[in-house]
């Protein structure tokens, strides 16, 4: 065994002192559990009666612990009882709550891979579970109960019923222009027509969602940075936070953006996005913050981290974070911001700790979270 499998932070399960609820999963002290349990439960029966008939589930049950059972063998009876209620996403396989199986899965494109192929890595998982895993093992049978029939918009790629369609894609149209109109004219772009299939020719509808789903795509513009594709309206709100990141990762890039600017390069030159005013980075969470509200947000933040810093275990503990030391240049005293931001971000960065598992980082009150689901992948 290496050293680095002695050295690897131990991550408790649970709290000390904590509940965990039987319905939603989520920790309670033990004197506030008794006080949210019906009212989750009273939740529960609202939301379950507001879904599809084929996706509403049997009331949770309390799990019955004999009463000289330990808190943790209580609390695992809990969460295993919130696990059951989970679907899985016939696509994916990953799972969710019904009510959030429907939101994921209009975004969700199948792979290749049935619910079938994706075997459970807990065999004492509840029958509820099993049950409904065989009940969902074909994807396009899984599809078809929890979606009702839709069409995408071509304008937006949104989805909607068939009779709604028709009212929604006017409207759409109608907003599409406003929106277009507002931008540089650099970034506007035509009119999107409505695709025209052959009607000498049976179309089925996952055809017509895919040539609509493609009018949608061949609006999206890429940003200049990263080379993601987004809305045009939502294009300079990513930019506001890709901007700082992708010219640290590339002085070229951060160069040639200079000379767009100065007008050397004027021919080549992409299409201008407004300029954000100047943002600088905190050192200790590694969020922008403008040049006025950075030292009122940093005093806050450096409490608030104290204070879940004292929370966490030993072994995950770290030293308080010190502001970086950049020296200013120029006669004025004035300072790099390009700089400052490289090392707060630095600063930000340090303090993750990677899961010794899936080498993911995560602040520490992160990982504890995210290492209850993350599981070994095992040798095919």
């Amino acid at each position: 065994m290496s050293q680095n499998q002695f050295n690897r932070p131990v991550i408790p399960g649970r709290r000390r002192g904590f509940k965990v609820c039987y319905i939603c999963g989520r920790e309670f002290g033990s004197k506030s559990i008794s006080i949210h349990e019906p009212k989750c439960l009273e939740k529960w029966h609202i939301e379950n009666d507001s879904l599809p008939k084929h996706l509403r589930r049997a009331a949770p049950v309390k799990p019955q612990i004999s009463a000289d059972g330990s808190d943790i063998t209580e609390n695992e009876a809990a969460w295993k009882s919130s696990q059951a209620q989970l679907l899985p996403c016939g696509n994916c396989g990953r799972t969710f709550l019904p009510d959030r199986l429907i939101v994921h899965q209009r975004g969700c494109k199948p792979n290749g891979k049935t619910l079938g192929t994706f075997k459970s890595t807990d065999d004492k998982k509840s029958s509820t579970t099993i049950k409904t895993e065989s009940k969902f093992s074909n994807t396009k049978e899984l599809a078809s109960l929890t979606k009702p029939k839709t069409l995408i918009c071509y304008i937006c790629g949104r989805e909607f019923g068939t009779k709604s369609l028709p009212i929604h894609e006017p409207k759409c149209l109608e907003k599409w222009k406003i929106e277009n109109d507002r931008l540089p004219k650099g970034q506007r772009r035509p009119v999107p027509q409505k695709p025209q299939l052959d009607p000498s020719k049976s179309t089925s509808r996952e055809e017509q969602n895919e040539a609509a789903w493609q009018s949608f795509k061949d609006q999206l513009l890429k940003c200049s940075n990263c080379g993601r594709s987004f809305a045009s309206d939502r294009l300079p709100v990513h930019q506001k936070g890709c901007k700082v990141i992708s010219d640290r990762k590339d002085p070229t890039k951060r160069d040639n953006a200079q000379r767009q600017k100065n007008g050397t390069n004027k021919e080549n030159a992409k299409p201008h996005v407004l300029k954000q005013p100047p943002t600088v980075v905190c050192y200790i969470c590694g969020r922008e913050f403008g040049t006025k509200s950075i030292s009122i947000h940093e005093p806050q933040c450096l409490q608030k981290w104290n204070l879940e810093n004292g929370k966490l275990p030993k072994n995950l503990r770290r030293p308080e974070p010190k502001k970086p030391e950049v020296r200013p240049i120029g006669a004025k005293g004035s300072y790099d911001l390009v700089s400052l931001n490289e090392a707060a971000w630095q600063s930000a960065q340090s303090q993750l700790v990677a899961c010794d598992i899936c080498g993911r980082t995560f602040l520490p009150d992160r990982l504890l979270v995210h290492q209850r689901s993350c599981k070994p992948k095992k040798n095919k």
